[in-house]
């Protein structure tokens, strides 16, 4: 522990290491969708409680609705023994906060949030060192409580966190051993808590990309191709740059844009823009999809193997084959992207609703060939993500555009841009081959999974083992061309792949008779899966042969869920009228913000199983709106009923993901159950009319 003099009376300010959840070195999709950002040496500030008594938590993760800055701020102030709102929360400026690899994979509370925790409990320990002096008492005989340190024996004698850090500028490292709080004595975290950031919200005072505008700033109109992997050929600007309002036309590489000192102007002059562009002709169609896969997979990746399939099968009673098919979906985020980029000499300053500020400081600062301590990235509030907005194309137009034009560039997408520029959680093709006795124990499992991810194959190996107990197993995923490009998704591709495999596991229950919650058990030993199985099964009232019901179960991102699903089939239109879903992700710190990822995991999860799919033929996007592309609406939503199931013991693991997994599958086997159609292509609404 150290002690060193800053900024005078600034308080008590706590550094340390940047926690790595993933691997350092990089390669593949996690180098592209990372951007190869890597942290700095230096070990940055965590925390600073100042003399007034308010402490301020920095963390490089982004809020883009999943209620991060209430859940770290009910952490430190834990901790910290300090009331909520006496905690702020700063975010995604990478002039300020930690650097952060992005806000994905539900690594918040798991791993920064526990970095916090740990700041906030070295600040109490150092707190408790200068009290004791102070009060002229062991520190083993305080107490932090309230914002105040407290003598055990006799709470009159008490000093302020103010009062010990009046006029005071020091510095402490986080100490890996420090003593975190244990769940007895927590009075912050696993209460309810309304978000702190919940008025700025509801008034309209959070600022969204979209929002940002700053003094001299032109507003941008991209010329898009008009199909995908075409090329510019030529570009006649001459009557474009002669509209009201235009400053010119500019193109460096593949960004040809409208510059104007208006949207409206920018809009006008990109509609008399003529360009021209060399289109492919080779396209995908939407219904090609499934059997180009096929034909273009290629080195199949073996994610788990155990036993003989040989000698499984031939222990079988039953065989059981069936291929499942899963379209191109969009993360269909509330808010489109946008971007303002503005140039001082050679330092850069870019807004951006992006997940991964320091992604995209690297990938500008590589671009330009300057320093990335030139570059400031500020990550604004976000209005959506679901992964789609790690890859953020607005960041890159607007600073090469700015530096082009030597003004301030905002470069704001459309909806249809939004959708159809993006990137599309990919499709896939799974063939899974199971064998397994009379009384439903599974003894042999095959499961050969294609993705259309080529570029970034790590997307459909999420989620695709098995947790179920049997001896040969033989699992492997490849990776195939797709005429959309793919990208981040929640749970990548996990829940692609939980869905062949639960729809499967209730094949087997259906051709054998068996209850499927009953064949589960049968066939699954992990202590967590089969609590929230049973748990969930119980409170939503699961009978065998019950009409209109499905179930399924989940992992991910280290936390466990079950979800059941009760549906009725009117005409061709499925009606989902009330979900009940249990999730295990250790200790939950903030249930309330739990629950909503739960409630959104859940919405989302129904608008990829029933409606949804990008439509793409002649290489161009027939859907890009909400008019086409069909999304849960007010009246789809059903009755959610989340069981907050996770042990405080255990570590806090995801919650943001776990959640849809099960629930495609689990709406799959409820319109089996209600109408004895078994549907293994998403969406299920299409096989209904």
């Amino acid at each position: 522990m150290t002690s060193s003099q800053t900024t005078a009376g600034e308080g008590l300010r706590v550094v340390g290491p940047v926690p790595m959840p993933f691997p350092q070195q990089r390669t593949g999709y996690a180098a592209t969708a990372y951007g190869g950002s890597e942290p700095s040496p230096d070990e940055p500030t965590w925390l600073i409680l100042r003399p007034d008594g308010r402490a301020t938590a920095f963390a490089g993760k982004v809020e883009y609705g999943q209620g991060i800055r209430t859940g770290l701020a009910i952490e430190v102030a834990d901790e910290l023994r300090l009331p909520i709102d006496a905690v702020g929360v700063v975010l995604g400026d990478t002039n300020l906060v930690p650097w952060d690899m992005g806000t994905f994979g539900s690594q918040s509370t798991r791993n920064v949030g526990l970095q916090l925790r740990k700041a906030a409990a070295t600040a109490r320990a150092a707190l408790l060192e200068l009290a004791a002096d102070r009060l002229d008492l062991p520190s083993a005989e305080l107490e932090a409580r309230e914002g105040r340190v407290v003598s055990l024996s006799d709470p009159q004698r008490s000093i302020s966190y103010a009062e010990l850090l009046a006029g005071r500028s020091l510095e402490r490292r986080i100490a890996d051993d420090v003593a975190l709080l244990e769940p007895a004595k927590f009075t912050v975290m696993g209460a309810e808590h309304r978000r702190i950031d919940a008025l700025a919200r509801v008034t309209g005072a959070a600022v969204y990309s979209q929002d940002v505008q700053v003094d001299g700033m032109l507003f941008a109109a991209m010329a898009r191709p008009p199909s995908y992997g075409a090329k510019l050929i030529d570009a006649d600007a001459r009557a474009a740059e002669q509209m009201p309002g235009v400053v010119g036309v500019f193109r460096d590489g593949g960004i040809l844009a409208v510059l104007a000192e208006s949207d409206e102007a920018a809009e006008l002059g990109l509609r008399v823009l003529r360009t021209q562009w060399d289109e492919r002709r080779d396209h995908i169609g939407r219904f090609d999809i499934p059997k180009h896969l096929l034909e273009t997979a290629e080195e199949p990746v073996t994610i788990q193997e155990r036993g003989s399939l040989d000698e499984g099968f031939a222990l079988a009673d039953h065989v059981l084959e069936a291929t499942y098919y899963v379209p191109y979906v969009s993360n269909m985020a509330m808010e489109p992207r946008a971007a303002v980029a503005e140039w001082s000499g050679e330092s850069l300053t870019v807004w951006a609703g992006s997940q991964r500020p320091f992604g995209i400081r690297t990938e500008l600062a590589q671009h330009f060939g300057i320093p990335e301590d030139r570059v400031h990235v500020i990550s604004t509030e976000i209005g959506g993500g679901f992964g789609g907005k790690s890859v953020y194309r607005p960041a890159m137009e607007a600073a090469v555009l700015a530096k082009l034009s030597g003004r301030p560039v905002r470069v704001a997408w459309s909806r249809a841009e939004e959708i159809a520029w993006a990137t599309f959680r990919p499709a896939a093709v799974i063939e899974v081959r199971s064998g397994f006795k009379g009384d439903g124990r599974l003894v042999a499992w095959s499961f050969e999974a294609v993705h259309a991810a080529k570029a970034r194959p790590l997307i459909g190996q999420r989620g695709s083992d098995t947790p179920y107990d049997v001896a040969n197993v033989h699992v492997t995923v490849a990776a195939g061309d797709g005429p959309l490009p793919a990208g981040s998704f929640r749970s990548l591709g996990g829940a692609v792949n939980h869905f062949a495999r639960e729809v499967h596991m209730d094949e087997i229950a259906a051709a054998l008779e068996i209850d499927p919650v009953e064949l589960r058990l049968r066939n699954l030993s992990h202590r967590r899966l089969r609590r929230v199985l049973e748990a969930t099964a119980t409170r939503f009232g699961w009978t065998e042969k019950q009409t209109g019901a499905g179930i399924a179960i989940g992992s991910d991102v280290g936390s466990y869920a079950a979800t059941a699903v009760q549906l009725d089939v009117q005409g061709a239109e499925a009606k989902v009228s009330r979900v009940t879903v249990g999730i295990d992700c250790g200790l939950t710190v903030n249930p309330d913000g739990a629950r909503n990822q739960a409630e959104g995991s859940i919405v989302m999860g129904l608008g990829t199983a029933l409606y949804e799919e990008a439509e793409v033929e002649g290489g161009r996007l027939l859907n890009p709106g909400y008019t086409r592309y069909r999304v849960p609406r007010i009246n789809n939503v059903p009755a959610i009923e989340v069981l907050l199931l996770g042990e405080p013991e255990v570590p806090s693991t995801g919650a943001g993901e776990p959640g849809i997994v099960p629930l495609a599958a689990a709406v799959s086997n409820a319109v089996f159950a209600r109408t004895g159609k078994r549907v293994r292509e998403l969406p299920i609404q299409r096989h209904l009319r």
